[in-house]
């Protein structure tokens, strides 16, 4: 599964599928809340976030949301990713050089740090 952010549009890609090229899916969000990034869990989830400063899960096997985090970070996000030791937990990353962690069902942040330049991207 490949999960690729498209402006305010989620598109959900499996290579082995030959209608549509692909393309199985997708989610659209609220117009003008950019995606920024998206990534897949080891248990079949999937994350994006954006512009709106959330979080988003979404369980591929509804096609819906299961969980928001709501403002879990300060400015926009344009990192994610689940951890590969428990995959409720989740790593965000900011635009304002600030990576969290914390549990995405509940909300909650484990913990922060920020560094000090621009980081286009990080990867576990």
């Amino acid at each position: 599964m490949l999960a690729i952010t498209e402006g305010s549009q989620l598109s959900i890609w499996d290579l082995r599928v030959k209608e549509n090229g692909g393309c199985v899916h997708g989610i659209s969000g609220s117009v003008g809340d950019i995606l920024y990034s998206a990534t897949v869990s080891s248990n079949g989830y999937v994350a994006t976030g954006g512009a709106d400063c959330t979080v988003t899960i979404y369980d591929p096997r509804r096609w819906c949301a299961i969980s928001g985090w709501l403002n879990c970070s300060k400015y926009e996000i344009t990192g994610l990713t689940f951890s590969s030791v428990d995959p409720n937990y989740i790593y965000v990353q900011g635009v304002d050089y600030e990576v969290l962690c914390g549990q995405w069902k509940e909300s909650k942040k484990a913990f922060s740090f920020r560094g000090d330049s621009n980081w286009l991207g990080f990867s576990k």
